[in-house]
């Protein structure tokens, strides 16, 4: 039996009842073993010791839930006070609460002892407001509402604590989402200024141009409310984007792509990561078709290695910074894994974290 399926059993409506039943039969054997009218043998446990057992449990639920319903009510009530005044108030209800059901017990058990055993012992403790026995109650009220509050106090707790968790996993999945919207706006202007220098040179190719657009647009727009994409998927939209470059570029920019057939179904990585890592390297970098740059993906055990070659531009025109800082907050958001970048005098090395089990995803 897992987890999951043990915890609904201890809160399931049935456990809670015959722990409390359980627990309130203890509670009345105690009590009988401080009431002399009980003989301290054997015979406790026939009839009259069992019978005071029952009306003992019978009253002592509906004391419990008394003191539940109570409760709620007081808190609905006050729940425009701050903390200390509320929980005064609730103090000093249950408080007066448990005197009124300490006489109602008293006489209950009195008029049990005479209608069932003829016996005046209890009454005449009762009558006399005998301290023994109305202390001796209060105190058996008291240990049932601190179970009672222990109980509640570990309920409220875990739901505290479920709901920080709820909380915490919206938070990550609105910031998340914020990074997601960045990619809108920094893929489409980018295309569209390509696209603007294009349209003077050839309609043709600008007709083309706007339909592989429109198709890495769409793949933009459908994948934006899902955190995690296949890697053949991702590879996909490349192969779109990796076409418009090369209507602007011509041969200046080529693509060696090596990834097990396996590892592209099962590997996720989040959307748009690699078209990011593609446009950051034609971007920060100086290509010719006599000197082009060289990108090539790779997988590489847990990891797909992204390398360009490193030939840094002076000035880096309409750069606002988001491919790198991006995926990595992307990554940081989702889980434990981070990645990588390696920079040496002719490379630049980016290794991004394949993930494959829920348990590397944390949204």
């Amino acid at each position: 039996m897992n987890t999951a399926k043990v915890e609904s059993v201890f809160q399931s409506k049935w456990f809670v009842y015959g722990l409390r039943i359980l627990i309130l039969y203890l509670f009345s054997v105690v009590f009988k073993s401080f009431d002399l009218t009980f003989p301290h043998n054997f015979s406790t446990f026939l009839f009259r010791g069992q019978a005071f057992s029952l009306m003992y449990v019978l009253f002592g639920l509906l004391v419990w839930e008394g003191a539940i319903l109570l409760s709620r009510w007081m808190e609905r009530n006050t729940s425009k006070e701050n903390v200390s005044r509320r929980l005064l108030l609730l103090c000093l209800s249950l408080l007066v609460y448990g005197l009124i059901v300490s006489f109602l017990f008293g006489l209950c058990y009195s008029l049990f002892d005479i209608v069932l055993f003829h016996r005046y012992d209890a009454w005449e403790s009762f009558s006399s407001l005998s301290y023994d026995l109305y202390f001796g109650i209060f105190m058996f009220y008291l240990l049932l509402l601190g179970y009672n509050g222990i109980a509640f106090y570990y309920k409220n707790w875990k739901e505290s604590q479920l709901n920080t968790e709820r909380l915490m996993r919206e938070n990550i999945q609105a910031k998340y989402d914020v990074l997601k919207s960045q990619i809108d706006p920094h893929f489409f202007f980018n295309s569209l200024s390509v696209l603007t220098n294009l349209v003077y040179k050839s309609p043709d190719l600008s007709a083309e141009y706007i339909t592989q657009l429109a198709k890495s647009y769409r793949y933009i727009l459908d994948k934006k409310f899902e955190n995690l994409v296949s890697i053949q998927t991702e590879l996909e939209f490349l192969e779109s984007y990796s076409f418009l470059i090369r209507i602007r570029h011509q041969s200046s920019i080529e693509f060696d792509i090596q990834i097990n057939e396996n590892i592209k179904y099962i590997g996720l990585i989040p959307p748009a990561t690699l078209q990011m890592l593609v446009e950051n390297a034609v971007k920060h970098n100086r290509f010719s078709a006599n000197d082009p740059l060289h990108i090539r993906i790779r997988d590489e055990g847990s990891f797909l290695i992204v390398t360009n070659d490193l030939r840094k531009r002076a000035v880096v025109q309409n750069s606002i910074g988001l491919g790198l800082d991006n995926i990595g907050k992307r990554y940081e958001l989702t889980g434990e894994k981070r990645i990588e970048i390696i920079e040496t005098k002719t490379l630049f090395i980016v290794k991004i974290p394949i993930i494959t089990t829920h348990e590397d995803y944390h949204i």
